[in-house]
């Protein structure tokens, strides 16, 4: 068995650790963004943003037919806006391969809102019971240190995600399979962007001179997630996914920190976005997912109200992040709405 990781960023490089734990043969390709890193990785030094090196060989942009050829199954590693343009290159050299996808996110595409699952089965039909998306509290870093870490799999064929999962577990990354690939992807996708609003109160708690704000972290933790169960039901998905790992626990072990937590917290402290967005790229931070995301999850929100799916007054919190991300509204004024 050969797997091919599409992209050189930190956690698809991670996750070949676990696949060369288990004898699994490893190539990565990397993209126009990742030559300096596929450089590294050749030298055999540690990949920079999770602390080790990686046994594995290499691919540069150039070389991207002959890695598809080598392929036995696919691990889609770029990120959330690198997915349309990276699909369609490959897509021709699919050729009946599973696919595994990390990128948590939604896409806008000719008008409509799907995740990243269903834009692959709308390119390529024949993916529909091969497409396995990754899921779950799993920091990059910790997972290429072997750190004790459970994940979910998901796939609308339990035996795919299954045979996938065995690739990669190991005594330290463990697999949980599930078939509500609905639920996992929206789960993930709304997690990035409540991550900004709770943070919020770590900002808005330095603005108002230190004073801890417990009982506010508490409230904004808990709308997230009830809202993200109700979308996740409105969208055919199962509410029980959302309090489980792909929910819960991903919320748990992002909103502390992170870019999404990073732009809430910016914003807590009454920056607004257009200055805090300028702060993360003088940082040197790169997209910020969750805030790219709030757009196209506020328009497939307003397209469940319009299916009589939802009402307005179930989802204060999202509706409160997108104001202060697209109507410039305050931190603290939206705050006090909605508590």
């Amino acid at each position: 068995m050969r797997v091919l990781v599409i992209g050189a960023g930190a956690m698809g490089s991670a996750l070949t650790v676990p696949l060369r734990e288990n004898g699994v043969e490893v190539a990565i390709y990397g993209t126009e963004y990742d030559v300096e890193l596929l450089k590294l990785i050749e030298k055999g030094e540690k990949h920079p943003r999770i602390g080790v090196s990686l046994d594995v060989e290499v691919f540069y942009p150039d070389e991207l037919h002959e890695a598809m050829k080598k392929a036995d199954l696919l691990l889609l590693a770029v990120s959330t806006e690198g997915v349309i343009p990276t699909f369609r290159r490959i897509k021709d050299d699919v050729d009946g391969k599973s696919m595994v996808t990390i990128a948590k996110g939604l896409l806008e595409v000719d008008g409509k809102i799907l995740t990243i699952p269903e834009f692959i089965v709308e390119e390529v039909p024949s993916l529909a019971s091969m497409v396995v998306a990754i899921t779950g509290p799993s920091i990059a870093r910790e997972v290429a240190n072997k750190a004790p870490t459970r994940v979910v799999f998901s796939c609308e064929d339990y035996g795919a995600a299954k045979d996938v999962a065995k690739l990669f577990e190991t005594e330290f990354y463990r697999v949980t399979v599930s078939t509500d690939i609905v639920g996992t992807e929206i789960t993930s996708a709304l997690k990035n962007i409540y991550s900004i609003g709770i943070a919020w109160v770590r900002g808005y708690e330095e603005r108002k001179g230190g004073i801890e704000m417990s009982n506010l972290k508490g409230v904004i933790a808990t709308m997230a997630i009830g809202e993200t169960a109700r979308f996740v039901e409105a969208m055919g998905g199962k509410k029980e996914t959302v309090y489980g790992l792909s929910g819960f626990g991903d919320l748990i072990a992002t909103f502390r920190g992170g870019r999404n937590g990073m732009l809430g917290e910016l914003l807590g402290k009454g920056l607004s976005v257009k200055e805090a967005l300028e702060e993360l790229k003088r940082r040197g931070v790169g997209v910020i997912e969750g805030y790219e995301n709030a757009k196209k999850a506020y328009k497939l929100f307003n397209l469940l109200k319009s299916q009589g799916k939802v009402e307005n007054h179930e989802f204060p919190l999202l509706t409160g992040i997108y104001d202060v991300l697209y109507n410039n509204r305050d931190v603290g004024d939206v705050l006090y709405r909605i508590v």
